[in-house]
């Protein structure tokens, strides 16, 4: 069959391709199948990976071409859209790709690389996701047009025989070429790059003559990519293909296979069931090829059953004898920063750190359980970030750590979820699970991890070569608390922590040593901005001005290039325009060094924005650490009428914001980062109108991009994980609405406490939350004297309904049983008032209302008032014109719980029966939708309890807690009722081991938090319960009397004994569902 060209040709190909390689050879260099090891084996076919394909892409280029350069350039469409077709056509979605290149191949494969990141559509992000990365071996890479370096250029098609004559390249294609490599520099490739380049010069023929020459050394081989590793091999350039025993090629083909099959799985919506029924028939394109002398058989049932020894099986942890937790995923960098190529300096400080953590002290035994830590501390805009970048992407590049991972921790939310976010990077829980919304669960996993750190699962932990190394980086622990609760920290690790605070270096109050960081001498300043703008003036004057300090250097060169100003006609213009310093409310001692009489302020220049002024002073008040651009695309008509509008507005303003290293980009391209100075910089700058309306602006933006409910509810755990990548701007927001609600009448500030209290609610927060509530009454008694119009009061209005809702449930979830009366009351009366009867049908508020406030009874064990309200809010229910009452399961289980307390067991059932069957008959058995049809399972299993079905009631108590864990989670205080019912129910049985893990669970979730007590007090007694049955009297003593304690300081009741106190005093202590 006649090969096709510009297409991949197969060169060996496994029964079922599970893994996928393409080869790309030069022009004029050996074929891919003639890229061979010692024994005479195409070495690629024999990686250890299962399922290999191995393709090669015949481009049929020449060295006699006389387009040869463009022609390169031109096959990298050629080849992206070759793969796409394979992919999609031949199903091999779930198949890693990595593409091996030689010589002037690589480029076709560094534009093949650049075309995919570039475009954004579904088939191109299924391939970037596929990618496992990519070989250059002897790839020219350079932005500069130096002529003598890409001269050799020429001489690569020669490398294989004679025929070598005098060969130049022309400057328009050297330009050509060189703006490839700029445009591959700029397009943001994320995948694994493996630069290969030889060290040996390469002997070139001629008829009668030779001569040796290096073609491709380090420097010109390097691309400067951020996921980029140098390898110099001792090859010359002619056999850089053949390298095929070298441990750094193999190394990085099977990291990065391994990587890439994990992402696709986490990324995949198949599973792996639908993975192993892909269609596994062979390709249309060439007959199937063996390569029977392989050293390594891909036929055989190591290499294609995916065992253990290839690093792709996830082993069950019930197959691992000692340690009861996932196999983690190794090595592991999370590393949000992008590498600053244009890092300049700080080698002093950079050692220092690394001698520090690399120390003989740091690995020796008796410090193997506690991390060692050293703090970066100096003012805004010194340059700690970069430093801790610096080094985390150094030791990343050089494998000093199997871990490393970044916290940013300016808020102490940000520092649990990044301590959380740990365990699910490592895989040591899923992402898709309920678990990993659950940041208890989460972080207690890493810090079992952090504290012993095995890498495999399969070698036991006490083994010296079964720990892993890690590092941690927490960045910006400008107040020293965020860490409370987390340090300090234990572990064969690092810790490298950047602040403003001095005080974060000193042993005695939290890293154990460090360094405060001083601004660049007037010599260094020289040198960096010479470097930053590639000039060789001297640049001594600028540093001078500017006092060394790096961030207001990187930003002044890009103000001089932006200007094409000399160094001299910056200083004459920077002299022209000084004014009094202000210094954003930072510390004017720790700025104002000697020879700097320039504000941060006035080093960024913001006034001289043309396009991107609204859209930094909207960024001024997001989260400064992640704000996500589809966030800031959503082009809203707020108060802001210079807000970017179109796509191509956005466009305009971004880059100037980005050319003048006022923001830039984090590794993932999709969100902005913004130094919390340049913030501090904008708003000094705003009017009190202006703040206000530019808040505005950002709250409205945050809002359209919030996923809100309908008034309801609210117990849809679909959203939660939108809010907790939005929920950093509300916390930002709340902050800085403190400037609005003494002087501006502002709506704004109430929504935004709102949104907050909502989530903090929906996640167990209660203290919080019951904090955040009172924030929204205070700004709204503070709103009150101002005036408003109609429409305002209304909003404000409901507004302050909303929170006296809120607060009520918080009482409910917290057993305060008078406050929750209290604000029910509040909220029922307000909602009489504005909801008459033409409006009952279109709105539920007030039937929500009365639920409500049948709660509140409920809580102080009216049960008849309880009733009363449920049935009336039922009946107000019925008036809507859309009702439909699976949407009011709750006044149906409040009900059916109100007649079981009331001993009608009959009815109680009944009604609970009813409810459960429309929220079944809309959902299924069992769904997922909300905790809801979990109270209805739980209530169910209470009444069949009393009326001694104790086989019934013991599953129905089983499905509940199925439904929990499945919606709110292991950690929610609701799990933790059923699981001291469940307790209950195998004491009964006599099957005491079960009922004390139950119990003991329960007694976990519960802790010691406050509002828990008298859960807790119930689950104590329970457990003293089950002791003394199993026969251990003395063991039940304690916690019996530890029970008795509580009860006595919970209820005041002091004529109760240990010998009187029942399981119903301990029932009459706790929420009525929770019973």
């Amino acid at each position: 069959m006649p090969r096709r060209k510009a297409a991949p040709q197969a060169i060996f190909r496994s029964p079922k391709i599970e893994t996928l390689l393409v080869a790309v050879p030069g022009v004029g260099t050996k074929p891919p199948e003639e890229w061979i090891d010692q024994n005479g084996n195409v070495w690629l076919t024999g990686v250890k990976a299962p399922g290999i394909g191995l393709y090669s892409y015949e481009h049929e280029l020449s060295k006699s071409a006389t387009s040869i350069w463009q022609d390169l350039l031109d096959h990298g469409q050629k080849i992206l859209k070759a793969l796409i077709s394979l992919i999609d056509n031949q199903k091999l979605q779930h198949c890693p790709v990595l593409l091996v290149s030689h010589s002037l191949g690589g480029f076709i494969v560094k534009e093949c690389l650049r075309l995919a990141y570039e475009r954004t559509e579904s088939h191109y992000r299924s391939l970037k996701r596929a990618l496992a990365g990519a070989i250059l071996m002897g790839t020219p890479h350079s932005i500069r047009v130096e002529e003598e370096k890409w001269q050799n250029v020429a001489l690569l098609p020669y490398v294989s025989g004679l025929g070598l004559k005098t060969q130049s390249i022309d400057n328009k294609d050297i330009k050509r070429l060189c703006e490839s490599s700029r445009m591959f520099d700029q397009a943001g490739i994320e995948c694994p790059i493996l630069s290969v380049c030889e060290h040996r010069q390469t002997k070139l023929k001629r008829s009668f003559t030779s001569k040796r020459v290096m073609l491709v050394d380090k420097d010109f081989a390097k691309t400067g990519s951020n996921e980029e590793e140098v390898l110099v091999v001792d090859s010359n350039h002619r056999n850089l293909c053949n390298e095929s025993d070298n441990k750094g090629i193999l190394l990085f083909i099977a990291t990065a296979l391994e990587d890439a099959r994990l992402n696709i799985a986490t990324d995949s919506p198949l599973d792996r069931s639908d993975i192993d029924e892909l269609d596994d028939t062979g390709y249309d394109m060439v007959e199937s090829t063996t390569n029977e002398n392989s050293s390594t058989d891909p036929f055989t049932a190591s290499n294609t059953a995916g065992n253990s020894d290839l690093g792709f099986e996830l082993l069950s942890v019930s197959s691992i004898p000692r340690v009861e937790r996932n196999l983690p995923l190794l090595p592991r960098y999370c590393i949000p920063v992008a590498r600053n190529r244009d890092f300049y300096g700080r080698k002093d400080i950079l050692d220092k750190i690394g001698k520090y953590f690399n120390a003989p002290s740091a690995a020796s035994p008796e410090s193997e359980n506690f991390a060692h830590s050293f703090a970066i501390c100096g003012p805004g805009g010194m340059g700690k970030t970069q430093i801790a970048g610096e080094y985390a992407h150094h030791c990343k590049v050089n494998k000093t750590y199997d871990a490393i991972f970044w916290i940013h921790a300016d808020e102490p939310s940000k520092v649990s979820d990044g301590i959380g976010q740990i365990a699910i990077d490592l895989g040591l829980v899923s992402e898709d699970s309920n678990d990993a919304l659950d940041p208890v669960i989460t972080a207690n996993l890493t810090k079992a991890w952090l504290s012993d750190p095995v890498k495999d699962a399969l070698i036991m932990s006490d083994k010296p070569d079964s720990r892993a190394s890690w590092l941690i980086v927490f960045d910006n622990v400008d107040n020293l608390e965020v860490l409370e609760g987390v340090w300090p920290m234990d572990g064969p690790g690092c810790i490298l922590i950047t602040s403003r605070d001095p005080l974060a270096k000193q042993s005695n109050i939290l890293a154990k040593t460090g360094i405060d960081l001083e601004p660049f001498t007037i010599e260094d300043s020289s040198r960096m901005i010479g470097q930053l703008t590639g000039r060789e003036e001297d640049g001594r004057g600028i540093g001078e001005r500017l006092g060394g300090l790096p961030l207001a250097l990187t930003q002044m060169a890009s103000i001089i290039i932006r200007n094409h100003m000399t160094f001299e006609e910056f200083t004459e213009t920077w002299d022209e325009n000084k004014e009094h310093p202000e210094y954003l409310g930072v510390d004017e001692k720790k700025l104002h060094t000697e020879g700097y009489d320039k504000t941060l302020s006035t080093v960024w220049a913001i006034e001289s924005l043309r396009h991107g002024r609204a859209l930094l002073d909207v960024i001024a008040f997001m989260d400064p650490d992640n704000v996500q651009e589809e966030m800031l695309k959503k082009y809203a008509t707020g108060a802001l009428g210079d807000y970017p509008s179109s796509s191509i507005t956005y466009l305009k303003a971004r880059k100037e914001l980005l050319q003048t290293s006022l923001v830039s980009k984090d590794a993932s391209q999709k969100n902005l980062i913004v130094h919390r100075l340049v913030q501090d910089a904008a708003r000094s700058k705003m009017q009190p109108s202006h703040y206000q309306s530019v808040f505005s602006m950002a709250l409205e933006l945050v809002s359209l991009s919030w996923p809100f409910e309908k008034f309801g509810w609210r117990h849809n755990v679909a959203r939660w994980r939108k809010c907790e990548e939005l929920f950093p701007h509300v916390l930002r927001l709340k902050v800085l609405a403190a400037d609005i609600i003494p002087s501006v009448p502002s709506l704004d500030v109430q929504i935004s406490i709102t949104m907050r209290g909502h989530f903090l609610e929906s996640q167990s927060l209660i203290e919080t939350a019951q904090i955040t509530a009172n924030l929204v009454k205070e700004s709204y008694s503070q709103a009150e004297t101002f005036q408003k119009s109609p429409k305002e009061v209304k909003m404000l209005n409901e507004i302050i309904a909303e929170t006296h809702h809120n607060l009520g449930c918080i009482g409910t979830e917290s057993n305060q049983p008078v406050f929750t009366l209290k604000h029910f009351t509040k909220f029922n009366e307000m909602m009489a008032v504005e909801i008459d009867e033409d409006l009952q049908t279109i709105d539920n508020r007030l039937a929500i209302s009365w639920n409500e406030l049948g709660n509140g009874y409920m809580m102080n064990c009216m049960w008849k008032e309880g009733e009363s309200c449920f049935k009336k809010s039922l009946q107000i229910a019925q008036r809507l014109s859309s009702f439909d009452p699976a949407d009011f399961s709750f006044p149906y289980v409040n009900l059916g719980l109100a007649y079981w307390l009331s001993n009608r067991l009959d009815d109680a059932l009944q009604t609970l029966q009813e409810g459960l069957h429309f929220r079944e008959a809309k959902f299924g058995p069992n769904d997922k939708q909300s905790f809801i049809t979990g109270r209805f399972l739980y209530a169910i299993g209470n009444v069949l309890e009393s009326q001694k079905m104790m086989t019934e009631s013991l599953s129905y108590h089983e499905r509940a807690l199925s439904q929990f864990l499945s919606t709110i989670g292991k950690n929610h205080h609701r799990t933790g009722d059923v699981h001291v019912r469940l307790a209950g129910h195998h004491l009964w049985l006599c099957n005491f081991d079960e009922a004390g893990k139950h119990v003991d669970e329960a007694l976990r979730i519960f802790g010691d938090r406050v509002i828990f007590l008298p859960e807790r007090a119930r689950a104590l007694f329970r457990k003293g319960d089950i002791l003394q049955a199993a026969g251990m009297a003395t063991e039940a003593v304690r916690w019996q009397q530890e029970s008795l304690s509580l009860y006595l300081k919970i209820s005041g009741n002091g004529t109760v004994t240990p010998g009187s106190v029942t399981d119903a005093n301990f029932e009459s202590l706790v929420a009525f569902w929770s019973r």
